[in-house]
């Protein structure tokens, strides 16, 4: 694929940079592209250590900061300490990533960062994202926007890279699996994350359990139908453990 030629220029113009690593597609395909560019003594990697942040996913980011030999810092915040966050409002996600973004960004500078870049691309700018406006007041780089770069771009970038959009399957952070106006807790946290653990390194499809009025809704795709039923039992046991029924839902996708 033609890479974007700003894409590289104003990598090399920064030179130093933290690059903020969910685990997700889109910004391990920023890290391993600023790698290419850089070199791995020239970028750091930066993710936040939170109760939303799956073990599997901490797992993979430290992983991938082991193969390329970048400094790979994940930072300890205790979100749940603050009240706006666990209210669960619509406020929720700005109040978290107003708080990832400040402390990361802090670290960068720290190290002498001369930008902190995360992959937030064309196509999320028309979707309803509050962290959009966190991220604007503390200054993070959308180099993918700034390329025009999208879903698709990213994906030609990642396969040019040696990483397939089809092996990442889309996800979010584990608050989001609690309704909005439900307080979220460490607790809750925990029991969606013991669920979700033995089916995470194997479903392709999306896949999330939501705490729902007494129940567990285990949402998945077709794809992974087999997957399911595979681990229905162990599932089962783990929610009635935690006082729990569970519910399957197959989703159209």
């Amino acid at each position: 694929m033609p890479i974007p030629g700003i894409l590289k220029d104003r990598l090399l113009d920064i030179q130093y940079c933290g690059i903020l690593f969910s685990g997700g597609y889109d910004s391990e395909v920023l890290l391993r592209y600023a790698v290419e560019v850089l070199g791995a003594s020239d970028v750091l990697s930066l993710t936040a250590d939170t109760s939303m942040l799956a073990g599997f996913y901490r797992e993979h980011i430290m992983s991938v900061g082991r193969e390329l030999g970048v400094e790979t810092l994940l930072v300890p915040l205790d979100l749940i300490s603050i009240e706006a966050f666990t209210m669960n409002t619509g406020r929720r996600c700005y109040v978290c990533k107003k708080e990832i973004y400040s402390k990361l960004k802090a670290e960068a500078v720290l190290r002498h960062c001369k930008a902190v870049l995360d992959g937030t691309s064309t196509d999320d700018l028309n979707e309803y994202r509050p962290g959009l406006a966190a991220a604007a007041e503390t200054g993070i780089v959308h180099l993918f926007v700034e390329s025009s770069m999208g879903a698709k771009e990213i994906a030609e970038l990642g396969e040019h890279l040696g990483i397939k959009k089809e092996d990442y399957p889309s996800d979010s952070c584990l608050a989001t699996r609690i309704p909005s106006g439900n307080r979220i807790s460490s607790d809750l946290l925990h029991i969606v994350e013991i669920m979700e653990a033995p089916l995470r390194p194997s479903v392709k499809g999306r896949f999330r359990v939501e705490v729902h009025f007494g129940k567990l809704l285990v949402n998945y795709s077709a794809i992974d139908e087999r997957v399911v039923e595979k681990h229905l039992k162990q599932l089962t046991r783990i929610a009635e453990k935690s006082g729990y029924g569970i519910k399957l839902n197959k989703l159209n996708q």
